[in-house]
């Protein structure tokens, strides 16, 4: 087993901090690496993963992500596609068993890696484990009650002395607010836990990204943009332009029963995420934001595979796609989806998306997010229109895009009208 640990680390990005990072194993209880986009920050939390599997008989841990897709998406593709342990993972050598459906890998040698999500910090009770993973702990909408019980649950199996007891986040550091659980633990000199260490990359560190893909993120990320997903450093988040509140617009679950027409919107991207918006719209034309695909780098056939399991879950409806690429909109055509390009002008988007926020006279507001989708949350909160000179930014908008496409394209169908308040723009905040 040893030798597959060998053979494998030509296969993760090998630079002086993630060298670092393995070197502390079995050291640091606790830690956590902030680093950049295309970092390969992911594949080094895995590659821990594995290591402690394979390196102590009978070792039990658990990987957790933001939520079940990104299970599918990133969590099994990086165990598989980065050769950390091949694919398929049901023909290695080392694996007695792996069972897709309950998201278990048994390895010969008696140890287990489960993987789970964190839609609900509940999800990671259980019983004692040995070591935990948290990938993408950025998106995790409650982090800190999910920590919580994360420490609570590394009491080990009892097999094992305390140093093979641990856990370890691997994220690019989410926008800064008040209360941070992760920038507390493990940042703040007054509040971090002595027991905890980070280990910190940008993207310029990583020698298996290639110069293109560099040049283009640092193209089109500036400011605090730029400190988060370029050099993986906490920075203040702005003040975002639509007034969400999470206590007011975050449903854990949305009645498919009330759902009386589905818009699709799609933003299309490569270097910047693609992202694909579902939104549901119920009889008094309200907005439930209720699924979501956001990826950068992906292909136009795999956009569209994701496209119609949406809506096989969801339900057949438009798409209303990204103007600017009329021969990606063919694609879909012909694959079989409905789509148009957006012709709404991006005022009226705006001033339609951002009205929805505002609580009307029955009590509610004009659009809801489930909570599984953390990606268009993330970007709700600090999306913002304009800069201080009045500029319009493009910054933090791929499924604000998305979403604002599918209102438009409802909107179209089905005039609706409302009180709203302002949009903040730079001359209201």
């Amino acid at each position: 087993m040893s030798q597959l640990l060998e053979a494998s680390s030509q296969y993760y990005p090998d630079a002086g901090k993630q060298r670092e990072f393995h070197t502390d194993r079995y050291k640091i209880p606790y830690r956590a690496i902030f680093a950049g986009v295309g970092s390969g920050k992911t594949i080094a939390g895995v590659f821990e993963d594995v290591s402690w599997c394979l390196e102590n008989n009978g070792i039990v841990g658990y990987v957790f992500e933001p939520t079940y897709k990104m299970v599918r998406r990133t969590l099994i593709p990086t165990l598989e596609h980065h050769k950390i342990l091949g694919a398929p993972l049901e023909a290695n050598p080392v694996v007695a068993d792996f069972k897709r459906g309950d998201n278990c890998i048994t390895f010969e040698n008696g140890s287990v890696l489960w993987f789970g999500s964190l839609e609900e910090p509940d999800m990671a009770e259980g019983p004692n484990i040995d070591f935990i993973h948290v990938d993408e702990a950025q998106y995790v909408r409650y982090f800190d009650k999910a920590w919580e019980v994360i420490l609570r649950r590394l009491r080990g199996t009892g097999r094992f002395p305390p140093s093979r007891q641990g856990a370890w986040i691997t994220t690019t550091p989410p926008a800064l607010l008040p209360g941070d659980k992760l920038y507390e633990f493990f940042e703040d000199p007054e509040t971090r836990n002595p027991l905890s260490k980070v280990y910190r990359w940008g993207l310029w560190d990583n020698p298996h990204t290639s110069e293109r893909y560099k040049k283009e993120i640092v193209a089109s990320h500036h400011g605090s943009l730029a400190k988060r997903f370029i050099e993986g450093r906490f920075a203040p988040a702005g003040t975002g332009s639509f007034d969400y509140d999470r206590e007011t617009h975050e449903l854990k679950q949305i009645d498919r029963n009330i759902i009386r027409t589905v818009i699709y919107g799609v933003d299309f991207g490569w270097t910047n995420p693609s992202a694909i918006v579902a939104v549901g719209f119920d009889g008094d034309g309200r907005a439930y934001i209720v699924d979501e695909f956001y990826q950068n780098r992906v292909q136009t056939e795999v956009l569209i595979q994701e496209a119609k399991l949406m809506q096989k879950q969801w339900g057949k409806g438009t798409f209303i796609c990204d103007r600017s690429e009329p021969q990606t909109i063919d694609v879909f055509k012909k694959a079989g989806l409905k789509a148009k390009p957006d012709e709404s002008k991006w005022d009226d988007g705006i001033h339609d998306f951002g009205g929805r926020f505002f609580v009307q006279g029955d009590g509610r507001p004009r659009i809801y997010v489930k909570s599984t989708c953390v990606n268009w949350i993330h970007e709700v909160m600090v999306y913002r229109t304009h800069d201080e000179h009045n500029h319009r930014i493009k910054e933090n908008d791929h499924a604000m895009d998305a979403t604002r496409y599918a209102l438009m394209g409802y909107q179209k169908r089905v005039p609706v009208t409302w009180k709203s308040g302002p949009v903040r723009t730079a001359w209201t905040r």
